[in-house]
């Protein structure tokens, strides 16, 4: 079978080290030399025939697609303008809240346009976001509350698609925009908003930009990005290189940084999730729950959490100093980290403390990374180890877990193969082209383990995950715990952009469908038993597919996924027998936070052993 990349998103692959990954752990990669490169109106004339020829449906709305085309090419100026149907613009403060609506001056290209483009007064906007950035320091945001924001923005922007509908704006509109662009681009060429998050001095010098002159190249390629945007929010295109250095990233699988995970930035406190074990940050003294006030000695608040890291980041053997907060210490730490090198592999096993007849294996993605065998290989060698490691302690392993949280994706062919791995015998996914004989994947390897087996996900889960997790669950081979996964069951063909191999298009071709038929998409896939990782037991919201905008909707489906397991015996003897709330209330103080959702899915898999 072909090797179909099958991630989350192309912008989960950039961001792989931020919100759930290892913060101030990109790998110094040498940089591939900057190519020449040219995006022309012609090549955006090319993304629409690809569109055309190859996209998942052969009716889309092309005039919504050149007004996404328009508002993504004034929106990339230096100098950033908006454009809206006059009649939205008219009446804006229906729809928006009033410290959102800037001062500036509107104007038309032709008197007799139906739309406006608008150009804010940017010294009074930079204002007016400082005071926005002081009034929510640190405010946290309720799953209520980020809900109706949500809604609030959904419900906005689908105001501003019946508009743009009510004027008809297409090809030859946008065309006049461009040539507005192109005649008046020098006016645009002046960055604004400079100092916005930068309250306490500049950058790194490595972590400032590079100095590029601005020209039409990037008004048609944010124009193409737009135009795709329009479809769904998996298609875009973008320069090889960047893919390129990408992909070295995930593959490279070493890192040099402290090792630890953090989450927040912008608006929010930057919270040290976890430091890894073994690692410098743990080490140094740094814990779980840590807040981050100053590196090197330089305030990071509001900065964005990538800029965080970038600070935080460093060879080998050099320091950092990481100023924090600590829950029930008074004053601020200022603790010296040395920074190393980290392994990150694909995957990683043990057999658990607190059950050692109990063997883990978590896989982070369907890739294979530089240096290391074949991911499929490396489970086996897992399980095999692992079995032995049992043996030697005159034990034996009585169940096995296969960790996919936070798995955003990879190799179609590959979550395949790991399906397989588990399952004896059915269809393990189809992919579906319209006007094609759908593509179907099944069962015909011997399984490696007769274990009973558990499946952790969450809403990290996505994509090629999904495809193992709904297998295993159709099958009834293991029982899923955790939440509600992502909802991605779109696959994305990537390819040279045609007469510029310079660029990549990466363009929605195909659905997936679980055995029983269901796409996933939106929907994702529901555990059998829900299990929080959260310490209270809670389960927040979580952002998944279907609070992208221009999602692929979800398709109906009339069938219930009933477990093969006895859910309700398997909760009973947990609940009478569990262990989980008085070893994490003991462990709740320790510098690495338990695993809330492995330690308690750990009474369900005794559960799952003894209940009849």
């Amino acid at each position: 079978m072909k090797r179909i990349l099958y991630f989350l998103s192309f912008s989960l692959i950039l961001s792989f080290a931020l919100p759930v990954g290892f913060i101030s752990c990109e790998p110094e990669a040498k940089k591939a030399p900057k190519r020449v490169t040219n995006f022309t109106y012609q090549d955006f004339e090319n993304v629409i025939q690809a569109v055309d020829k190859y996209y998942i449906d052969k009716a889309i709305n092309k005039n919504r697609a050149f007004t996404d085309a328009a508002v993504f090419s004034v929106l990339s100026l230096p100098h950033p303008l908006y454009i809206f149907p006059e009649s939205y613009f008219n009446e804006r403060e229906k729809y928006e809240d009033k410290e959102d609506i800037f001062p500036g001056k509107s104007f038309k290209i032709s008197p007799s346009d139906k739309f406006v483009l608008f150009d804010p007064d940017y010294t009074v906007v930079e204002k007016m976001q400082k005071e926005k950035l002081k009034k929510n320091e640190n405010k946290k945001l309720s799953d209520e509350e980020l809900k109706r924001l949500i809604e609030k923005e959904k419900l906005k922007k689908s105001v501003i698609s019946a508009k743009w509908e009510e004027i008809n704006f297409s090809k030859k509109e946008f065309d006049k925009v461009i040539s507005y662009l192109r005649d008046n681009l020098d006016t645009y060429k002046t960055p604004v908003l400079k100092g916005l998050v930068e309250l306490d001095g500049e950058l790194p010098e490595e972590e400032q930009d590079e100095k590029k002159e601005f020209t039409m190249e990037q008004v048609f390629l944010a124009a193409a990005n737009g135009y795709l945007n329009s479809l769904d929010p998996h298609s875009n295109v973008f320069l090889k290189e960047i893919w390129e250095e990408s992909m070295a990233k995930i593959n490279d699988g070493s890192f040099e940084g402290i090792g630890a995970i953090l989450s927040g930035g912008g608006t929010r406190e930057v919270i040290v999730e976890n430091p890894l074990e073994g690692s410098p940050a743990v080490k140094a003294g740094v814990r779980s729950g840590d807040t981050i006030l100053a590196v090197d000695g330089k305030l990071i608040k509001s900065l964005s959490l990538d800029k965080v890291v970038k600070r935080i980041k460093g060879k080998k053997g050099t320091k950092v100093v990481l100023t924090l907060k600590r829950k029930g210490v008074s004053g601020n730490l200022d603790i010296e980290v040395i920074r190393d090198k980290i392994t990150i592999k694909n995957v990683t096993y043990h057999l658990l403390k607190e059950n050692p007849q109990v063997g883990y294996i978590k896989l982070t993605g369907f890739v294979k990374a530089q240096g290391e065998e074949p991911v499929d290989s490396q489970i086996v060698k897992g399980l095999r180890a692992l079995e032995e490691e049992a043996k030697n302690n005159n034990k034996e392993l009585k169940a096995l877990v296969l960790d996919l949280r936070n798995n955003s994706g990879g190799y179609l062919d590959l979550a395949i193969d790991i399906a397989d791995m588990f399952i004896e015998k059915g269809l393990i996914v189809s992919t579906k082209v319209p006007n094609r004989s759908p593509d179907e994947a099944y069962a015909r390897m011997k399984d490696i383990t007769n274990l009973p087996l558990v499946v952790l996900i969450n809403a990290k889960s996505a994509s090629a995950s999904e495809i193992v997790a709904s297998a295993i669950q159709h099958h009834g081979r293991g029982i899923l715990m955790g939440e509600r996964t992502f909802g991605k069951a779109t696959v994305q063909k990537l390819m040279d952009l045609p007469g510029n191999s310079d660029y990549v298009l990466k363009i929605t071709n195909s659905r997936y469908y679980s055995p029983s038929g269901k796409t996933i998409q939106v929907v994702g896939v529901s555990p059998d038993i829900e299990v929080s990782e959260e310490p209270d037991g809670s389960f927040p919201f979580r952002y998944r597919e279907e609070d992208m905008w221009n999602h692929l909707p979800k398709i109906p489906y009339d069938g219930v996924v009933k477990s093969k397991f006895n859910i309700d015996a398997i909760k009973e003897h947990a609940k009478k027998h569990g262990k989980a709330d008085t070893f994490l209330k003991s462990h709740a103080n320790d510098a690495i936070k338990p695993d809330y959702m492995l330690i308690r899915s750990l009474d369900y898999i005794e559960g799952m052993l003894h209940a009849k």
